[in-house]
């Protein structure tokens, strides 16, 4: 089944939006720290990697890289 352009923009945005009460506005130390942990957390291991790498989508779900610029 073909999704179409904007199916597809409304499935990311709904998918991407914060959860209400979830929301951290962070600035300074604070945020270089939390950003600190987060790379500690996705570079753990290689499968925390190739998952963070498959949801950016950079990657595909069985690992092969993607083609993101088209020419």
């Amino acid at each position: 089944m073909s999704r179409s352009t904007t199916s597809t923009i409304h499935r990311i945005r709904r998918t991407s939006e914060p959860v209400p009460g979830q929301v951290k506005v962070l600035e300074g130390e604070a945020l270089l720290k939390d950003m600190r942990a987060y790379r500690k957390k996705v570079t753990a291991s290689p499968d925390a990697a190739r998952k963070f790498l498959i949801e950016l989508g950079v990657l595909t779900p069985d690992g092969k890289q993607k083609r993101l610029i088209r020419g």
